[in-house]
Parts: C-alpha cells; sequence; structure tokens
C-alpha cells in the first residue's frame, strides 16, 4: 500500500468517526436558567449550504429553523453559521433560544444538510433551572418611639448592590413643605436687611453732603495773626499822629522884661 492510499484511508476513517456521516453523534447537555439565553455550538467535520434547527424528534411541526442563509432568526430561536476548512479548522453551528421557559427544557437537534456525503446531526439536550432566589436579610425591628410618626411619611428600603446590606430611608411631603416654608421666610428676612442698608447708607450720604453745603456757605471768620496785625497796624498810625500833633504845636512866646 502506498502513501496515497494510506492517506485516503485515514481521511475516510477520520470521516466516519467525525461528523459528516448520517450517524448521530453524542448527544450535547446545555444547562439554562430560567428567564435567561442558551447557546449551544454543533461541530461538524464539512461544510454545507442547508442548516436545520429543530425539536426532536423533527418532524414537520417541530422544525424550529429551516434556511441556507449565514443567520437566521424566527422569534427567540436564532442560529448563527461559520463555515470552516476541513481538517485545519472546524465548521462550527450556534443554535440559541432566548428568554429561557420550563416547556423550553427538552431534546433538539441541529444539522448540515448536503447530498454527498450524508447529512450530518448533533443531538442537544436542554435543561432549564429555577432562577435562584435572592436571600432575604435579616432585618430587626427596632421597638417604636414614644411618637408616632405621621402617617404620610414613606419608608423605603435600598439595597447596596456592593455589600448587600438595606439601608432604610424614610422621605416626609410634611416635612419637606416645612423646610420650604422656612426658606422663604429666610429669604424675605435677607432681602429687607439689604433694602435697609442701602437706604441707611443713602440718608447718611445725603446728611453730609448737606452739612458740608452750609460750612462752605457761612463768612470765614478772620484769623487770629490778621487781628493782631490790624491792631498793630492801628496802634502805629496812632503814634505817628501824635508825634505830628505834637510838632504842630507851637512853644509858648517867652516875654523878657527890658
Amino acid at each position: 500500500m502506498d502513501v496515497r492510499q494510506t492517506l485516503i484511508c485515514f481521511f475516510f476513517f477520520t470521516a466516519l468517526r467525525g461528523r459528516n456521516t448520517g450517524l448521530i453523534n453524542a448527544e450535547i447537555i446545555s444547562t439554562g436558567t430560567e428567564g435567561g439565553n442558551i447557546t449551544v455550538a454543533c461541530i461538524f467535520t464539512f461544510s454545507a449550504r442547508k442548516k436545520i434547527f429543530c425539536k426532536q424528534p423533527c418532524e414537520e411541526g417541530d422544525i424550529l429553523i429551516e434556511t441556507e442563509d449565514v443567520t437566521a432568526q424566527r422569534g427567540r430561536y436564532s442560529i448563527t453559521y461559520t463555515e470552516g476548512a476541513y481538517p485545519v479548522r472546524s465548521t462550527v453551528l450556534y443554535v440559541s433560544i432566548t428568554k429561557l421557559t420550563k416547556s423550553d427544557a427538552g431534546k433538539y437537534r441541529c444539522g448540515l444538510h448536503r447530498s454527498l456525503p450524508l447529512p450530518s446531526y448533533q443531538d442537544i439536550e436542554i435543561r432549564v433551572e429555577e432562577a435562584p432566589i435572592s436571600s432575604k436579610p435579616n432585618v430587626t425591628l427596632k421597638p417604636l418611639s414614644a411618637s408616632v410618626p405621621s402617617a404620610s411619611t414613606q419608608t423605603t428600603t435600598q439595597l447596596s448592590s456592593s455589600t448587600g446590606s438595606y439601608t432604610p430611608s424614610s422621605a416626609s411631603p410634611e416635612g419637606t413643605q416645612q423646610s420650604q416654608k422656612e426658606q422663604t421666610p429666610a429669604a424675605g428676612v435677607l432681602l429687607y436687611v439689604r433694602l435697609t442698608l442701602v437706604i441707611m447708607i443713602i440718608v447718611l450720604s445725603t446728611a453730609v453732603l448737606i452739612i458740608c453745603r452750609k460750612r462752605a456757605s457761612e463768612p470765614k471768620e478772620p484769623s487770629v495773626e490778621a487781628v493782631y496785625a490790624n491792631i498793630t497796624e492801628a496802634n502805629r498810625v496812632s503814634e505817628e499822629i501824635r508825634e505830628e500833633d505834637e510838632e504842630s504845636r507851637t512853644p509858648p512866646l517867652e516875654m523878657s522884661a527890658v
């Protein structure tokens, strides 16, 4: 047996052992959560044009998707086809179901239809589990105080996504309205104070201006130095006048007896 015959036999037995015969391969089991999505990969050795996704026994009413397109969708069911190159890369047919329900649990089949070699199929068993119920935290009730809160106070409980602890927060419409009412008078008082300060500044400025004008209009009194200079000048003039009077007087005549 030469090398070529050996290679032919090798590829033949590989094809028989692979997914390109009419035999159904081992079943794929996939588990999803109720309300979630699930995707299963059906791997084949050779490619094909026609793709099928059905629910067993895959009779006429059980065909979910049958197409020659690369991608297809019908309601909650969809397929995506990726063609490979044997023996380098396998051909993969992805089948998906969204928004799982309990009725989706069961056996399905994905396959590739071609004339030669025979069609290839793969069985799938999908199991649907119930969605996990979030554990409720232990809430310790505190004793009520003597004062009873108003009926309009609403208490909400918020869950922290990071710590998982509940934080109660209360919101009272009456308290909000009361705080708004308190803020409004405070703003009015602040405006009143500002207006009062502005008016006082205007009045004081007017009074100062009036006083300055009155002082400017009053006659100025002579200074002490000017008065002293006037008195000195007057004394000097009087002395000069007196000296002139004395000089103008004629001396008395003296009569001698001869």
